[in-house]
């Protein structure tokens, strides 16, 4: 089926998927939605120049049309059988992929016979469970749409999404259940509880509905969708500013990202039928999270991979996880990696298995990808990527072919991928080695937020770039180095300063385990940087470190604002650090 499908991206003609036919357009982005407002016209057109535009160098591949996502898993765990497909890192609870597609299925069934129809939003309050991809699958499979909640929430927040989301049902464990009834005792829309676990009153049973029967079901299938228009994912993201919003993914955006990854020469992992090999994850990423989704859920099961599941980090845990299960690639994040290099309890052993790391979700920096390949004592590929939720969610990888020639770099577009710098304060295109905000052109840029027209048209412009709120830069072949965020750097008398890039000169000195730099106010400069500092060893000293950073970078990148030791860095469970906290706890000390 994959060389059926290849083919038919080459000639961007139709095939037959599943006895069904299935239509493959090239991307052509739609600037009308039938769940957007159209988006004004840009009145006030700057220098942009296509000829500074970059174009993955992979041969395109069309958008994806006339399957859902479901249906693309479906067709490729089918052929997988009794391999193990999930397995729990606490309990040791396995799932085949063969019980995967039944329980999906069985779910499914029971959702549609419950009355619920296409377009109904289911959702997910759950950790890391082997359950987890049954219910999305299950979910797709009777055409509702999926939102992912943060297990970590507070009440309030759980609360907040499910209302926000119009979810009319929700999937919980009974950790978080006394938040979910919470919010349905609150909001008239959410109807229904499914409980995963133990039969509790008022609930569904997620086990009794797996079981339900297919017969004369009829399953949400592609043919009866505008898979470019169908909305099969609403995560929430805070976007290049603000609040969580909800981000509007159709089953085209997510299908075609996963062909986009897949294709020859950008994947660093390998289907099971083309090596008869199963790849090893580690799925301690939050499944919630656009990485941890993509990597291990989708692309996961896609390629037939056995995944171990973790609901929650916990060093002895993760560190048994690895040593038992032996993976073959580590799907990895900043915080995990600095863990892993400061730790005496991981060794070349430890990584003797792994072929691959990938890193996302937040800039990495050389310095701790250096150290966690000195700590592997062999080859290993390391390929960082970037991506976000609302571009469904890759959009650079560092490909299998690029080696080590490019560490720090997250690599180059995937295919029908499109990239351009423009200049902070113009909007002009920029050349190569200019720093700028990145934009991204590609089919995987998602339809908008969800009843936010204004952050919408904010974030995609007339044209179809989506802004990411991202500083970075290119080099003369065409890979990207991401810089920080637009909305953190620091402005010292007019100059910008990138948080990360001094967290990553911090990040070398011998008693520095962990690092954070925020931009605080300063009667001179304007701003000035601020860094926290989670020390290895009492003996430090912030006269140490001022002395240890005055020769490695210039006086305006100074730590003026101050240094504060402290135990930890607070961080997003996807691994960034989460500065504006830092920023409102020093604001509040200084009122």
């Amino acid at each position: 089926m994959t060389r059926v499908l290849s083919k038919c991206f080459q000639v961007g003609k139709s095939a037959v998927f599943s006895n069904k036919k299935v239509v493959f357009q090239k991307f052509q982005r739609k600037e009308h939605s039938r769940l957007l407002s159209t988006v004004a016209p840009n009145t006030t057109r700057v220098k942009d120049d296509p000829k500074l535009w970059v174009k993955s160098p992979f041969p395109d591949v069309p958008t994806v049309l006339g399957v859902e996502m479901h249906e693309m898993i479906f067709q490729q765990i089918t052929k997988y059988g009794d391999l193990p497909a999930m397995t729990c890192g606490v309990s040791d609870k396995t799932f085949t992929f063969s019980e995967i597609y039944r329980q999906s299925r069985g779910l499914g069934a029971a959702l549609i016979r419950a009355g619920f129809k296409r377009g109904d939003v289911v959702g997910l309050v759950l950790p890391n469970i082997p359950e987890f991809p049954i219910a999305v699958l299950g979910c797709w499979s009777a055409g509702l749409i999926v939102s992912c909640i943060n297990p970590a929430y507070t009440d309030a927040e759980i609360k907040r999404q499910l209302a926000s989301s119009d979810a009319k049902v929700a999937i919980t464990i009974e950790h978080f259940l006394n938040a979910v009834r919470g919010a349905k005792s609150e909001n008239p829309r959410l109807n229904s509880i499914i409980i995963i676990g133990e039969a509790h009153e008022g609930c569904h049973t997620f086990s009794e509905m797996v079981k339900s029967d297919t017969n004369g079901v009829t399953f949400s299938t592609g043919e009866n969708s505008d898979t470019s228009e169908t909305i099969s994912l609403l995560p929430y993201s805070s976007g290049t500013t603000g609040p969580p919003k909800g981000v509007l993914l159709s089953h085209s955006n997510i299908t075609t990202n996963l062909r986009q990854f897949l294709t020859d020469d950008v994947a660093p992992t390998k289907t099971y039928h083309d090596t008869g090999v199963q790849e090893r994850l580690i799925g301690l990423l939050p499944f919630f999270h656009s990485y941890g989704m993509a990597a291990i859920v989708l692309v996961g099961l896609y390629q037939g991979a056995h995944s171990m599941s973790l609901p929650r980090f916990d060093p002895a845990t993760f560190l048994k996880a690895i040593r038992e299960h032996k993976p073959t690639c580590m799907h990895l994040v900043t915080p995990l990696i600095s863990h892993m290099v400061n730790s005496d309890d991981y060794s070349a052993k430890e990584m003797e298995s792994c072929h691959t790391i990938v890193g996302a979700a937040a800039p990495i920096g050389h310095v701790l990808i250096n150290r966690i390949l000195e700590k592997a004592g062999r080859y290993i590929f390391f390929a960082e990527g970037y991506g976000m939720t609302e571009l469904s969610p890759l959009s650079h990888i560092l490909n299998p072919s690029s080696r080590h020639t490019k560490i720090g770099s997250c690599g180059t577009g995937v295919p029908a991928t499109w990239s351009k710098i423009i200049d902070l304060e113009t909007g002009e295109t920029l050349p190569a080695n200019s720093r700028g905000e990145l934009l991204v052109k590609g089919p995987q840029v998602m339809k908008g937020y969800f009843r936010n027209e204004e952050a919408t048209k904010n974030t995609i412009d007339p044209d179809g770039w989506l802004h990411t709120g991202d500083i970075a830069h290119y080099d003369e072949d065409g890979f990207f180095y991401i810089v920080d965020r637009l909305k953190e750097l620091i402005k010292v008398k007019g100059f910008q300063v990138a948080p990360s890039e001094l967290e990553d000169i911090l990040r070398k000195h011998e008693k520095v385990d962990d690092v954070a730099v925020i931009g605080v106010p300063h009667d001179e400069s304007g701003e000035a940087p601020r860094a926290y500092i989670v020390p290895k060893t009492d003996k430090i000293s912030e006269a140490e470190i001022n002395a240890y950073l005055k020769p490695l970078v210039a006086s305006f990148k100074q730590l003026k604002g101050g240094i504060e030791f402290r135990k930890e860095i607070p961080k997003a469970p996807s691994g960034k650090i989460l500065r504006r906290e830092l920023a409102e706890e020093y604001r509040k000390r200084q009122q």
